[in-house]
């Protein structure tokens, strides 16, 4: 017979490998979708958190997607959407943050600050009334 003891033990040693990562890939399949759909609130409370300054430049990016119809909001938390690398980063980027919105914490989150138009501000900091 060919089949060692050694390899007898490597071939039951790989068996019990395949299984428990075909069980660890189970259970990872029932955590990727969340038990219930996103309420319209927690779409709200994500898109406000999405728009400020304390989001990641990932979900800010999302958030530009979305704004430009490529994808939805309930697509993003039901992960239908988590094949997109975009979505993936943007998740990662602020997993805590979008979790604690989808328990229904509210955040207070500080609103978009505006830009100064380049034609407000002359060179040096000086105003055009400042002359």
């Amino acid at each position: 017979m060919w089949r060692t003891a050694e390899v007898m033990t490597a071939e039951e040693v790989l068996g019990r490998s395949v299984a428990a990562a075909e069980q660890a890939m189970r259970e990872a399949a029932k955590l990727r979708y969340p038990a219930r759909e996103p309420s319209a609130d927690d779409v709200r409370r994500v898109m406000a958190f999405a728009k400020s300054n304390e989001a990641s430049p990932e979900l800010q990016a999302l958030q530009r997607r979305i704004a430009g119809g490529h994808l939805s909001w309930r697509q993003v938390l039901m992960g239908e959407a988590a094949h997109d690398r975009g979505v993936r980063a943007a998740l990662e980027a602020d997993r805590e943050r979008l979790a604690a919105l989808c328990r229904g914490e509210e955040i207070r989150v500080e609103p978009p600050k505006p830009r100064p138009r380049d034609d407000d501000e002359l060179p040096g900091g000086f105003t055009e009334d400042a002359w």
